[in-house]
């Protein structure tokens, strides 16, 4: 890379001898390049405009001359040929005049020159090549200017491509075209630019071009009026006139507006907005006058419109870097405060009321109304801009839009053909970023506002609409009662009045332009009219109602205010701004900062107020006087701004819900909401959650006149008495009535009234939505209520009607009842006990009586047959008339027959007492009410068997039956042995007086619980058998006692036997069925068991006996088996017994848990993992060890094999498979973990019972998978390793000189065996060496030995006189570095090298000695001892890092090999040693057929 002296080098050297020579422009190309910038059409006119208005003039001409050509079908109005097509106009010469400041002579030298910008910074202009757009349509354009008759002149003109111009004196009144122009009062001095066409070209549509000067226009401070002319007739005059400017002011007297906390900068401080008092607005007109055509005697049509502006002052305070740059771009310094302005409306003044219209003369007006599609209105039409069309003006319009119906004019940074912002230089970037965001802060602070104001106005405006609402209602009433009294045509009458149209004839109107507001414009957006009243929308597959009811009718047109504020609302409906979507972006950071905290205004039903505080309508909601609702209408027309800009939320129930808290409905009210929850609920089923929170709420009026809800009568909240009218709790009423038995009868307070009922609709009130609200009355609930009626209660003869409609009632939905306890049920709630029935009226009555139900008789009786007993009254026929039943009446009391009282007064007359044959049969032919038969159950009548003595009720009696005679608390009902009972009587008996057939269970249970209590001698063992099978029989799935003899389980009644643990010995006995189970096997582990002389099975499933014990129980027992024998077993060592009965309890534990185990195998599936986890850490197994019993762990047996020699069988305890012991974890034979714990544990036990050779079989299996993951500290100090003491003797054996070698063995741990890797070495001294097999020479050294050659240390000793450079020593260096490659090479060898393995073999590290024979000895050394043994070379390291090799004249190449190998290698073998010397040793030939790749290493490059 250069140095950074590089440039000053080069260009010193340069300048002193190089030459100058000036940079050349073509200035055709560079002009021509600068206007393919500009993009739009009708660049130069906005160039010289603009110009205009920096020179401030007031008045711009643009006159132009054409010629006619070609005849065309289409023209902007041009002369006709008399053959009905129009001539073609083409411009030949454009006059561009202002009559600004005439020119001065820095204005003339900037004109000559390109780039060369307006320096003062309040002008727009500031590239200086705006002026040469001139050159767009002319080639060589022509500039006078100066005071008039002193008027100057330049002229451009070519040589080649070189742009000149020639200055001087303009010749007098030359120019002066006041009198062509027809202005002889003419006086302005004008300053003109004069383009003749370079090449001619068609004229340009007049309205198009009309609308492009009106929008240059549109911020212009000085310009106010363009004309134009057309051949020295004036075709356009477009002028814009100030009628007003003023302050706007914050609105004090609008409670919701706060205007403190509003941010009036940008982000970095760069511009501040002024005081308020500098925040403006301007109301200009502009009108427009326009020829139908290109006829000088053409008619002018006008036009005219009225616009209002926002402007604020702003500060800069600019950072001296991005103020340096700017002034470096620019040329210009940057300004110290600006103006920022906002277009806020335009629209057509024949559009305004009367008193909003401007003064301008009433025959252009009427001139303008005649011809609404004029092209003087087309012109004015396209003033303000349409929605998200906006466009940035700096100066005049460029393309850049601001992605709102707003325009924006500020002195922003553009690019160099004014058609864009600059956001490319940094520092314009962030000016003009910076700039945006302020405009957008005015843009919020002018909408506050103007809300504000709004806001104002529609609370003056409250009265109005309360008067319109009040009119509406009263037309409503009137034409509803013409619709019933059939009168057509109100309607219509009514809709020709003014002020009163249907929303069907006046859907829309156009927008008006009486809105004091900055946005208007949005009036000709996308939507040109304002929707003035919404009617339903209708629902699919729903009707009329159902529309009206989820989309309320709003036929109230919009106010002034509400139209304000809707095209205020459109204006500010976001879209991406175009081309370049950061205008957008940054305009919306500003408004969105101004007021961070506040969501923007909105204007509801209620007045202005913020959009979070504002509800949007939603299903209907609306129509209940929730507060800060948006009416439909207005939402329909900004719904973009409602909701994305003021964030509105919908209305929710739970604005519903606290609006109702503090409400009172009025009765319709009330009716439309209960007609509208159903429909809400079917559209959106969340609704459903909200209904018992909003019943709770809802209070309305109810009012009463003469008894009766005014809904019926149409009495409206003001006509109805005060003093009639009570507000009620909705919450209060729960039921609607639905049976059409109540129709006309009272309700309880908690039902709907009929009215309400009938108004709102039995069809609604059953919906599922109501499910919450209210449900059908119940007819036993109005039953109640009637019961304490006045009609029921007071018998008055007043009452009597109402007392039979009433007991037709009851009686029509008494026998509509289908079951007993249903009847019997409803007859309870009625006052039976009452004077309530009328009765026959006899000769002696005046009026109707009533008596009790049990004291009169039912019209039909015939109680012929008791005449002369006493008075029997009868219930009135007028019940019978209307419906009431036999049955209702019976069932209430009334009596058909004569009371039981009477027959047992004269059951001793009739000698029933004796025989209730007669009895039974009288009963079952008479009809009893239920009192009747509870007497006949409770009273003692009936005569026992073999008791003479006493009576007894039915309900103490049995029916006979043999199978109840063992139970001596059983008394049977006396009846004739001759004669059978029939099922007949049976029946009656059982069911209707309630006599017994089964004893109760309790009084079995006791009898055998008493019985089992008895010794053997006093019990009656036959009877209990028969009351034993007799339960057993009732019991089961479908037995009587099934479910009530549960209770019963723990009695102890069942016959069982034991064995006794410690004996042995079966003893009967007594057991509940919870403690006994029926399978004999268990009795082995000392259970008690049922009796098997007894039908086990059969009662022991009736009684709920288990089979076999749980299992949790069985392991229990088993435990406690082990202690028992244990304890056995230790008392028989305590009293020293004899082997025999040593020998006698050993065989007896052992056949005793040898049973166990099978039976615990039979239940082996019914044992859990968790269960049987617990054996795992018990000895519960017996083992015969020495003549002994021992208990065992299950990890300690192992089940005996096939028979063959293993491990298992010589170092643990084996037993005979048993799936019990395979489930608690007896194994078939160990795991290596569990030899590998044995041998740590016990290594000298487990060598004594296996002897050396399987102990290292033993070792062999642990080496093949170690059963450990890493080697512990007991592992490594543990002897169980085998390890040799190898003794050398050396014995002649036929003089073959064989070593004949012998060892002793002994266990020891890893540290103290060593393994060889050496043979020589460990010749050398007498050591503890590993066996010498490759598996186990790796497990020893896993668990911590050594190799020979790690611990014997070696050191080599050179004596002599030390010889360099000879030539032993240079044949042994060229040796070295000729194999090399070979050595080091890993095609060669794998053993890994050390680190710097090639640099020690390196010529530059490695050095040659040559000594005498036997000077170099190696010493060996290991513990205490050491040997010496003379060698040929050794290798050593010296202080300055070299290697020197020690060689004798005589040297041996395995000693060579020995040296390098461990110099090189990590560790050198003795097959390393002879590896490395015959690579040294043989030639390369040799090498190269023993298979080396001799050639591949030495002599890559060749292969």
């Amino acid at each position: 890379m250069a140095s950074s002296s590089a440039y000053e080098d080069v260009r010193a050297a340069i300048a002193e001898k190089g030459s100058d020579a000036r940079v050349e422009v073509n200035q055709r190309a560079l002009i021509d390049k600068i206007l393919a910038r500009y993009a739009s059409t009708g660049a130069v006119y906005r160039e010289l405009l603009q110009n205009s208005n920096d020179a401030e003039a007031t008045i711009a001409e643009i006159i132009i001359t054409t010629s006619s050509s070609a005849p065309n079908s289409s023209s902007n109005g041009g002369e006709s040929n008399g053959s009905g097509k129009y001539l073609k106009e083409e411009v030949t010469q454009v006059i561009y005049r202002n009559n600004g400041h005439p020119f001065r002579a820095q204005d003339w030298a900037r004109l000559r020159k390109i780039a060369e910008g307006n320096p003062d910074e309040s002008k727009v202009g500031a590239f200086g090549v705006g002026a040469y757009t001139m050159f767009s349509i002319c080639e060589e354009p022509l500039v006078v200017s100066g005071k008039r008759g002193e008027e100057e002149a330049m002229f451009f003109f070519w040589k080649g491509d070189a742009l000149w111009t020639k200055t001087g004196m303009a010749p007098k009144g030359i120019l002066n075209m006041s009198t062509s122009l027809q202005n002889e009062k003419d006086v302005n001095n004008w300053t003109s630019f004069i383009l003749p066409s370079r090449d001619p070209y068609p004229l340009p549509d007049l309205v198009e071009f009309g609308q492009f000067l009106t929008a240059s226009l549109t911020f212009t401070q000085c310009l106010s009026n363009i004309r134009v002319y057309v051949n020295q007739t004036l075709q356009m005059n477009i002028q814009k006139t100030i009628l007003e400017s003023r302050v706007i002011a914050t609105p004090k007297a609008s409670s919701w507006w706060k205007n403190d906390g509003a941010v009036t900068y940008s982000s970095s401080g760069m511009f501040t907005l002024g005081k308020a008092e500098q925040l403006t607005q301007t109301s200009v007109l502009m009108g427009v006058s326009l020829r139908k055509n290109l006829s000088p005697t053409s008619e002018m049509e006008t036009s005219v419109v009225k616009a209002r502006y926002a402007s604020a002052l702003v500060k800069t305070k600019i950072p001296q870097d991005i103020e340096k740059r700017m002034i470096r771009v620019t040329k210009k310094n940057p300004p110290k405060e600006l103006t920022v302005q906002i277009f806020l409306d335009a629209a057509d003044s024949h559009d305004q009321d009367d008193s909003s219209k401007p003064k301008t003369d009433s025959k252009v007006l009427s001139a303008v109304k005649k011809n609404r599609q004029s092209r003087a209105v087309q012109i004015t039409d396209s003033f303000a801009p349409t929605a998200g069309s906006g466009r940035i003006f700096i100066g005049f319009r460029t393309s850049q839009t601001t992605g709102l119906g707003i325009h924006l004019a500020a002195p922003l940074m553009p690019t160099v053909e004014r058609e864009a912002i600059d956001f490319v230089d940094p520092a314009l970037r962030v000016f003009n970023m910076e700039l945006l965001e302020v405009a957008g802060i005015l843009m919020r602070l002018a909408l506050e506002h103007e809300m504000g104001r709004l806001g104002i106005m529609w609370d003056e405006g409250k009265e109005e609409r309360d008067k319109w609402k009040a009119k509406q209602e009263e037309q409503q009433k009137l034409n509803k009662s013409l619709k019933t009294t059939g009168v057509e045509g109100a309607r219509n009458n009514d809709q020709s009045k003014p002020g009163n149209q249907s929303a069907s004839d006046n859907d829309s109107t156009t927008i008006q332009s009486s809105l004091f507001s900055f946005a208007s414009f949005m009036a000709r957006g996308v939507k040109n009219t304002l929707v003035e009243a919404i009617k339903a929308v209708p629902v699919f597959c729903e009707d009329d109602e159902t529309t009206e009811l989820l989309n309320p009718t709003d036929e109230r047109p919009l106010s002034l205010e509400e139209r304000d504020a809707v095209i205020l609302m459109r204006a500010y409906c976001p879209r991406v701004s175009t081309p370049d979507s950061l205008v957008g972006q940054c305009l919306a950071k500003g408004f969105g900062r101004c007021l961070s905290s506040l969501s923007p205004p909105v204007l509801t039903m209620s007045g202005v107020v913020r959009g979070v505080d504002a509800r949007l309508c939603h299903h209907g909601m609306e129509a209940f006087r929730i507060p800060n609702v948006v009416r439909r209408v207005m939402l329909e027309n900004a719904r973009e701004y409602h909701t994305v800009i003021a964030t509105c939320p919908i209305l929710s129930m739970h604005d519903m819900i606290e609006t109702m808290k503090s409400q009172v409905l009025s009765e319709q009210e009330l009716i439309r909401l209960l007609k509208w929850w159903p429909k809400i609920c079917r559209m959106d089923q969340s609704f459903g959650r909200y209904g018992s929170a909003l019943k709770e709420v809802i209070r309305f009026e109810s009012s009463l006149i003469g008894g009766q809800e005014t809904v019926a009568k149409n009495i409206t909240r003001a006509t109805a008495d005060p003093r009639s009218i009570q507000v009620i709790n909705l919450d209060s009423i729960l039921y609607y009535t639905s049976n059409k038995l109540l129709q006309e009868l009272p309700l309880p307070d908690t039902a709907i009234t009929r009215v309400l009922q009938n108004a709102v609709g039995l069809r609604n009130l059953e919906d599922k939505s109501f499910s919450q609200w209210f449900v059908p009355l119940p007819f036993d609930m109005w039953a109640s209520f009637i019961s304490s009626h006045p009609c029921l209660t007071e018998a008055k003869f007043s009452d009597d009607k109402l007392r039979i409609q009433v007991l037709a009632a009851l009686s029509k939905h008494y026998d509509e009842l289908g079951s007993a306890t249903g009847k019997r049920r409803f007859i309870n709630l009625l006052p039976v006990k009452t004077l309530f029935l009328p009765i026959e009226i006899d000769d002696g009555m005046d009026t109707p009586q009533c008596r009790n139900p049990s004291d009169i008789y039912l019209s039909s009786s015939d109680l012929s047959a008791f005449e002369g007993l006493g008075k029997f009254e009868k219930v009135s026929v007028e019940l019978s008339k209307e419906g009431v039943s036999d049955d209702f009446l019976l069932a209430l009391g009334v009596r058909k027959t004569i009371s039981m009282d009477f027959l047992f007064l004269h059951l001793d007359t009739l000698q029933w007492n004796s025989n209730p044959k007669s009895l039974i049969c009288y009963l079952m032919n008479a009809e009893l009410s239920q009192e009747d038969f509870h007497k006949l159950r409770c009273t003692k009548y009936l005569p026992a068997k073999d008791d003479q003595v006493a009576l007894y009720s039915p309900i103490e009696l049995y029916l006979p039956n043999e199978e109840l005679k063992m139970f001596p608390f059983v008394r049977f009902l006396q009846w004739p042995e001759v004669e059978s009972m029939t099922t007949v009587q049976r029946s009656f008996l059982i069911n209707k007086l309630g006599m017994r057939v089964d004893p109760p269970l309790s009084g079995i249970m006791t009898y055998l619980q008493a019985e089992s209590a008895k010794t053997n001698a006093s019990r009656d063992e036959a009877s209990f058998v028969l009351a034993l099978r007799y339960l057993a029989q009732k019991l089961g799935p479908k037995g009587i006692y099934e479910k009530e003899y549960e209770q019963y389980r723990g009695v102890k009644f069942l016959p069982c036997i034991r064995q006794n643990l410690e004996t042995g010995e079966v003893v009967r006995e007594r057991q509940s069925p919870s403690a006994c189970f029926y399978n004999p096997s268990a009795l082995i582990m000392g259970f008690s068991v049922l009796d098997p002389d007894l039908d086990t099975v059969t009662i022991a499933t009736r009684t709920k006996c288990l089979k076999d014990p749980p299992a949790t129980l069985l392991l229990k027992r088993l435990i406690q088996l082990v202690h028992i024998s244990q304890n056995k077993l230790s008392n028989l060592e305590q009293k020293k017994a004899r082997k025999d009965e040593k020998d006698s309890l050993t065989t007896t534990i052992l056949t005793l848990f040898e049973g166990v185990f099978l039976y615990l195998s039979s239940r082996t599936s019914e044992f859990d993992k968790s269960s049987v986890a617990v054996l795992a850490k018990t000895a519960f197994i017996p083992c015969k060890s020495r003549e002994q019993v021992v208990f065992c762990l299950p990890s300690q047996v192992f089940f005996k094999g096939d028979g063959t020699d293993s491990l298992a069988e010589s170092l643990f305890k084996e037993v005979e498979y048993n799936t019990f012991l395979s489930l608690a974890g007896v194994k078939a034979e160990p795991t290596v973990h569990e030899l590998f714990d044995l041998m740590i544990q016990k290594p000298d036990e487990v060598l004594d019972t296996l002897g050396e050779a399987k102990y290292k079989t033993l070792l062999r299996r642990i080496a093949s998978d170690p059963p450990f993951k890493q080697v512990t500290k007991e592992i490594r100090e543990c002897a169980f390793l085998l390890g040799y003491l190898v003794m050398d003797e050396e014995i002649s054996d036929d003089n073959d000189g064989v070593n004949i070698q012998k060892a002793q063995y002994v266990l020891a741990r890893a540290d103290d065996i060593y393994i060889v890797d050496n043979s020589f070495l460990r010749r050398q001294f007498s050591m503890l060496v590993s066996p010498m097999e490759q598996q186990l020479e790796d497990f020893y050294h896993l668990v911590g030995s050594r190799y020979v050659s790690e611990v014997v240390r070696k050191e080599y000793i050179v004596d002599g006189r030390n010889r360099r450079d000879t030539t032993l020593t240079k044949q042994f260096a060229n040796r070295i570095s000729e194999r090399r490659p070979l050595v080091l090479s890993p095609f060669v060898s794998s053993r890994p090298l050390v680190p710097n393995a090639v640099k020690l073999l390196s010529d530059d590290y490695l050095e040659i000695i040559e000594v005498d024979d036997h000077s170099i000895h190696a010493k060996y050394m290991f513990d205490r001892s050491s040997k010496s043994i003379p060698t040929t070379c050794c290798a050593k390291s010296t202080s300055s890092r070299k290697t020197l090799i020690f060689i004798t004249p005589s040297f041996d190449w395995f000693d060579v090999g020995t040296a390098i190998g461990s110099l090189i290698l990590k560790r050198c073998q003795l097959e390393d040693a002879f590896f490395l010397s015959s690579i040294l040793e043989a030639s390369l030939d040799t090498l190269r057929h023993r298979g080396f790749p001799v050639d591949r290493v030495l002599r890559p490059g060749n292969v």
